[in-house]
């Protein structure tokens, strides 16, 4: 299944300049939100909304033609 990916702040650096931090990822059916993370080598603490809605449950099931968006998370003090 295809899976929208965009990318921010430094995320956007695990894809080449030219994607502008979005791009599409294959992955296969039953797949998970840290399945996806996997696939882009994400693998410091991160947020992620899905389908534009924070998701905080890593092992939810992504289908096709879900959006997936990741962002540092912003610390403050």
């Amino acid at each position: 299944m295809q899976i929208k990916v965009v990318l921010f702040s430094v995320f956007r650096d695990k894809l080449p300049p030219e994607k502008r931090g979005r791009t599409t990822i294959e992955l296969p059916e039953g797949a998970t939100v840290r399945d996806a993370l996997e696939k882009l080598d994400i693998h410091i603490h991160a947020i992620v909304a899905v389908n534009g809605e924070i998701e905080r449950d890593w092992d939810t099931l992504l289908k096709e033609g879900d959006e997936i968006r990741v962002f540092r998370p912003i610390g403050g003090g």
